[in-house]
C-alpha cells in the first residue's frame, strides 16, 4: 500500500499506491501501516519533514465502505476512528512537518489527512477536487474534519462542505486557505520538499500553538449564531432522524469548536460513532455506492453476447423525450437521425435541442466546440427510408397505441433484421407493442426519466419474445450514453410507474378525502421526498396525469389501486373546475408573478376534512404503498431482485436515499412491524394497504431483504 521513497536531503515520502484499485482508500490495517510509518520518520532523527504523496491519479478518497458497511455497534465505530484519529493527531504533533502534496481528488479521509499536515501543496489542474462528502453515506467526517476544518477556513466555508457536501474545486481551494499552494502537477513532490528545506511548512498546526485565534465569525457572535440558525433550519426541513449525520455534524462543530483540539476530536469521535452503525449509513452504501455503481456496470448483460458497436441511432418522435434522447446519443457521439411527421414538429425538436445545447454552453457546462460537435451529430428527417442502415431505433412517440403501432411498423420496414428496436413508453405493455413489428424477438422497451440529460436511470423492458442479443444490444446502448439501467420484465405500468403511481394515487385520495394539498406536501417533504406531489402534478400539468391514469388503470383488478380515488379527483379537478395545471396558472394551487398559493375554490371542490389526518397517517399512507407495491411486482416477477427496486426508486424519483429505496424501507422498519401498520392501514383504509403473501412469510419469521 505504500512505498517511502527517500527524496533527499533529509526529505521523505510516504506514498500511497493501493495495489489493484484505481484510488487509494483507506481501511483499519492501512491506517495502522500509515500510523507506523508516521511514528518511524518522526522519530527519525535524520528525517527533516515528510510528503504525503499518491502514485495514483487521485490523492486519497476516503474510508473503506465494506469495512464501514459491517460496523454492527456504536462501539465498533468509534474504536475504528480512534485509530485514524490517533495517526493523524501524531502526525501533526510530531517535532517536523508534514506536507501534503494532493495531486488529485482529495476526499473525506483523504481531504481530513491533509488537513492533518501542516502545509497543503496542491496540483494547478482544473479537474481536482477536495470535500467532506460523508453526508452523503449517512456518516460525519470522523478522522478531524469537524474540528480543524472550521479552524482553519471558517464556520461559514466549513459548514456547507460539510453539511451540504459542497466540494471544492482547486482554485477555489486556494482562495480560502484550504490550501497553501497549487504548482504545476509534475512539480509537485519538488516543491513540498523545498518548502521543507526553507521552512515555510511550519512543523506544527495553527490550533496547537500559543495564541491561536479562530477564524471569525465567532459562535457567541451574531454572524456566528445567524449562519448556526440558517443551516440548522435547512436541517430541520426534513422530519428529525431521517438523516442523523447533519445533525451529529452541528453538534461536533458547536461543542467542539471553542474548546482544545483534543477535546473536539473526543466529541467528534462520540458524533462519529453515534451514526456510523445505523441503518441510514447501511442503506446509503448498499444503494448509492454499491448497487448504483453494480447496475451502472451492466450487470445484467448476457454474458454470452459480443459487445455491439454502435455508431448510429434513430429516434422516432423529437418531442420533450425523444429531443432528450436524441440530445444524450449525440452527446455521446452517434450520429443521431430525428423523425418526426412532419417538417414542423422537426424544426421544433431540433430548436429544443439546440436551446439546450445553447444554454449549456452560456452556462459553462460545455465548449463551443463540443456543442457544435454534437449538433452536427443530428440529422433531421422526415423520411424512413434514411433510417435504413442504423445499428438501434428509439422511439419516443405519444403514448397512444394506434401512433405506436404505426410508426413500429414503419420502423421495423425500414431497419435491417435483428437492429434492436426500443420503445420509450412508461405504462404500455411491450409484449402488446411487440405485435407491431415482424420480429418481436429485437423489440424491447427502454423508458427514461424527464428531462433525461439529467435523470441517469432508464429502465429496460423485456417482452415475453424478447431475445438476450437483443436486451444486451440495449444495454451496450445505455451504457454509450450513461445511463444506469435496471432491467424489469413486462407488465402494465412495469416497476417505476405502477409504483410511482401507488404515490402519486395516494397522494391524490388524501387530496379527495379533504386533506389539504399544503399539508400533503409539507409531510411529503419532511420525509425526503424532493417535491412534493400535488406540486409535482400541478408542475406535469393534471390533463396529462388524466390521460396516464387512465393507461395505468388495465382491467382494474390491481389490488394496489382499490379503493383510489386519483380518477375521481383528477376528473372533477379538469372537468368540472377547468383546472390544468401550473402552466395555465390553475391546478391543485393557483400561481401567480408571486408563485404559489391556495386556490379558494378548493374547499368546494373537496369538502375539507375536519380534523385532518395526523402527519403520521399521512406519511405512511404516502410512503407505504410504494414499498408494498414494489413488494408486489417482486412477487410477480416484474423486478428479480430487491437492489434493483431501490436503485430504481432512489434515482428514478428519489425516493429517500436514506432508506436505501423501497424495500430497504421496509428493512429499515423491519418486516414484522411494517407488516402490522399495514393491517392497521388496511382496516382503516382499504385493502390496498394488505401485505403481500411473500411479505406477511417473511414477517412472521421476521426475515429482512438484506442482511448487511
Amino acid at each position: 500500500m505504500f512505498k517511502l521513497d527517500n527524496l533527499g536531503d533529509g526529505v521523505k515520502a510516504i506514498v500511497f499506491d493501493r495495489p489493484d484499485s484505481p484510488h487509494n482508500f483507506m481501511n483499519e490495517d492501512i491506517v495502522a501501516q500509515l500510523h507506523d510509518l508516521v511514528r518511524h520518520t518522526s522519530s527519525d532523527d535524520q528525517v527533516k519533514g515528510v510528503i504525503l504523496a499518491s502514485n495514483k491519479a487521485s490523492f486519497v478518497v476516503g474510508g473503506d465502505l465494506k469495512e464501514l458497511q459491517a460496523l454492527k455497534t456504536p462501539e465498533d465505530a468509534a474504536a475504528i476512528i480512534a485509530g485514524v484519529q490517533a495517526c493523524m493527531r501524531d502526525m501533526e504533533l510530531a517535532p517536523k512537518p508534514f506536507v501534503a502534496a494532493i495531486n488529485g481528488l482529495a476526499l473525506g479521509g483523504g481531504l481530513e489527512l491533509a488537513l492533518a499536515c501542516s502545509y497543503r501543496i496542491a496540483a494547478d489542474d482544473p479537474r481536482l477536487t477536495v470535500g467532506l462528502p460523508e453526508v452523503s453515506l449517512g456518516l460525519i467526517p470522523g478522522a478531524g474534519g469537524t474540528q480543524r476544518l472550521p479552524r482553519l477556513v471558517g464556520l461559514a466555508a466549513a459548514l456547507p462542505i460539510m453539511i451540504e457536501d459542497k466540494q471544492v474545486l482547486g482554485e477555489q481551494a486556494e482562495k480560502m486557505g484550504l490550501v497553501d499552494e497549487r504548482v504545476p502537477a509534475d512539480n509537485l513532490r519538488e516543491t513540498a520538499k523545498q518548502r521543507i528545506l526553507d521552512s515555510t511548512a511550519s512543523s506544527s498546526q495553527p490550533w496547537d500553538q500559543d495564541g491561536f485565534k479562530r477564524p471569525d465569525p465567532q459562535l457567541s457572535s451574531d454572524d456566528g449564531k445567524q449562519i448556526i440558525d440558517g443551516m440548522l433550519a435547512k436541517i430541520g426541513r426534513k422530519k428529525p432522524g431521517l438523516e442523523p449525520a447533519p445533525e451529529a455534524i452541528m453538534t461536533a462543530v458547536q461543542l467542539g469548536f471553542e474548546k482544545d483540539i483534543d477535546e473536539g476530536l473526543k466529541i467528534e469521535r462520540q458524533q462519529f460513532a453515534s451514526v456510523a452503525a445505523g441503518a441510514v449509513v447501511k442503506n446509503k452504501i448498499r444503494t448509492l455506492f454499491l448497487g448504483i455503481p453494480a447496475a451502472s456496470t451492466m450487470k445484467d448483460r448476457p454474458k454470452n453476447v459480443d459487445p455491439y458497436e454502435i455508431s448510429s441511432v434513430a429516434v422516432i418522435g423529437v418531442g420533450l423525450m425523444g429531443s432528450g434522447i436524441a440530445y444524450c446519443a449525440a452527446l455521446a457521439g452517434y450520429k443521431v437521425f430525428l423523425l418526426e411527421v412532419s417538417q414542423e414538429a422537426l424544426d421544433k425538436g431540433v430548436d429544443a435541442i439546440a436551446k439546450r445545447v445553447n444554454g449549456a454552453v452560456e452556462r459553462n457546462r460545455m465548449t463551443q466546440k463540443k456543442a457544435d460537435a454534437l449538433l452536427a451529430n443530428l440529422t433531421p428527417s422526415t423520411d424512413y427510408a434514411n433510417i435504413a442502415d442504423v445499428d438501434i431505433v428509439v422511439e419516443a412517440v405519444a403514448e397512444i397505441r394506434e401512433i405506436k403501432n404505426t410508426v413500429l411498423k414503419m420502423a421495423a420496414e425500414a431497419v435491417k433484421p435483428g437492429v434492436p428496436i426500443a420503445s420509450n413508453t412508461s405504462t404500455m405493455p411491450i409484449t402488446g407493442l411487440a405485435g407491431s413489428v415482424p420480429n418481436p424477438e429485437s423489440f424491447i422497451g427502454m423508458h427514461f426519466f424527464s428531462p433525461v440529460d439529467r435523470m441517469k436511470l432508464v429502465e429496460v423492458i423485456k417482452g415475453k419474445k424478447t431475445d438476450e442479443t437483443t436486451l444486451a444490444r440495449a444495454l451496450d446502448f445505455a451504457a454509450g450514453i450513461r445511463k444506469t439501467p435496471i432491467v424489469v420484465n413486462d407488465g402494465l405500468g412495469f416497476f417505476t410507474s405502477r409504483v410511482v403511481n401507488s404515490y402519486s394515487g395516494e397522494a391524490f385520495t388524501l387530496l379527495a378525502e379533504g386533506i389539504s394539498p399544503f399539508l400533503i406536501d409539507d409531510v411529503a417533504l419532511k420525509a425526503g421526498m424532493p417535491v412534493g406531489p400535488m406540486t409535482m402534478a400541478d408542475a406535469t400539468t393534471i390533463t396529462l396525469l388524466k390521460d396516464i391514469v387512465a393507461s395505468m388503470s388495465g382491467s382494474g383488478e390491481r389490488v394496489g389501486m382499490a379503493g383510489m380515488r386519483m380518477t375521481e379527483a383528477l376528473a372533477k379537478l379538469v372537468d368540472d373546475y377547468g383546472r390544468s395545471g401550473k402552466a395555465a396558472g390553475k391546478g391543485i394551487f393557483d400561481y401567480d408573478e408571486n408563485g404559489q398559493k391556495e386556490w379558494p375554490g378548493l374547499a368546494e371542490c373537496f369538502t375539507p376534512m375536519d380534523p385532518p389526518l395526523s402527519r403520521e397517517v399521512i406519511e405512511k399512507r404516502l410512503l407505504h404503498p410504494q414499498a408494498l407495491e414494489a413488494v408486489r411486482a417482486l412477487e410477480e416477477g416484474i423486478i428479480e431482485n430487491p437492489i434493483d427496486a431501490d436503485v430504481g426508486s432512489v434515482i428514478g424519483w428519489a425516493f429517500p436515499a436514506a432508506y436505501g429505496g423501497v424495500i430497504g424501507y421496509i428493512d429499515t422498519i423491519g418486516t414484522r412491524q411494517f407488516v402490522a401498520e399495514c393491517d392497521e392501514l388496511a382496516e382503516q383504509f382499504g385493502v390496498r394497504f394488505v401485505a403481500p403473501d411473500m411479505l406477511r412469510k417473511m414477517a412472521d419469521k421476521d426475515e429482512a431483504f438484506y442482511t448487511d
